[in-house]
């Protein structure tokens, strides 16, 4: 089918206006006329759509982001393929600014917002690894800091190269020991020990993304993929101490346990990673409400 504003993906869902362009596909908004309200479409582009891989990953992302149930994962209203054979995937529409748009214009965030932004990707980790669904590419473009009535909602998005236990038709989902991932982000075991891959390599992503947020650069950033893959092997990189005056021991300890080259020695779970930053900045109890605003948030 032509993909323009008017266009008919399905009966019920008209095309309105183009919102991104990529490589890869593209997003529409688009008006669902069964929910009454607009929504965001995601395609596969045309020349991907012939390739039978690309399509399942397609059609996998959708049915795994559709499973999570929470407010901190993009909510996928429901995924097809038009008459003509192109996939799409119907998501709630998101409006705000890209994690990577809101530091490449600040630079850094506060240590109050970089907590905020911590607990809401530990809290939508969490429902997603008891579901069995690892991420694998948690970068600053995969997270998005949505406009919500009392401040930005930090959201997941792009499940594509995700990993769960098993997909619809009872078939493992992911070819087993595959590399995939950003690189600067990617855990030493999605490098080194692909099979072992499990929800503490999405917790490193996290801890590496909150760095970046805190200090302004990542902690591994050395030039050339070799160099890079040694530095993320070895583990070693500057406290955030070194980087900014106002961070404190407690939380330099906090990076050093997030970002142990072992993933037996970081965090077990997102939930006590969310709960350990919030004690560590703040002296908070586990489950207390980060005293803060969220990423972007005006003060």
């Amino acid at each position: 089918m032509r993909l323009e504003p008017g266009s008919h993906v399905a009966p019920h869902l008209r095309l309105a206006g183009l919102l991104r362009m990529g490589g890869d596909g593209s997003i529409w908004t688009a008006h669902h006329l069964g929910l009454d309200r607009e929504v965001a479409v995601k395609f596969i582009s045309a020349w991907l759509a012939t390739d039978r891989t690309a399509v399942a990953r397609f059609h996998r992302e959708g049915a795994l982001m559709a499973r999570i149930k929470s407010p901190h994962v993009a909510e996928v209203h429901e995924h097809g393929v038009t008459d003509d054979g192109l996939p799409y995937i119907v998501m709630e529409l998101l409006r705000g600014e890209g994690l990577s748009d809101r530091l490449a214009r600040a630079g850094r965030l506060s240590l109050e917002e970089t907590a905020a932004l911590v607990e809401g990707l530990c809290q939508g980790l969490a429902e997603a690894h008891r579901l069995g669904i690892i991420h694998r590419d948690i970068t600053p473009e995969h997270v998005f800091l949505a406009d919500a009535g009392g401040g930005p909602c930090v959201k997941l998005l792009d499940f594509g190269v995700a990993r769960g236990e098993v997909d619809p038709d009872g078939t493992t989902l992911t070819a087993t020991g595959a590399v995939v991932g950003s690189i600067v982000y990617m855990s030493p075991e999605q490098f080194f020990n692909p099979k072992e891959v499990d929800g503490r390599s999405d917790l490193w992503s996290v801890a590496v993304m909150a760095y970046e947020a805190l200090t302004g650069a990542p902690p591994f950033e050395q030039r050339g993929l070799e160099a890079l893959l040694e530095a993320i092997r070895v583990g070693t990189f500057p406290l955030p101490s070194q980087r900014r005056a106002d961070v404190t021991p407690a939380v330099d300890a906090w990076f050093i346990k997030a970002l142990s080259r072992k993933p037996s020695d970081r965090f077990d779970t997102a939930e006590q990673m969310a709960d350990a930053l919030r004690r560590a900045a703040f002296g908070q109890p586990a489950g207390a409400p980060v005293p803060a605003r969220a990423p972007g948030e005006a003060g």
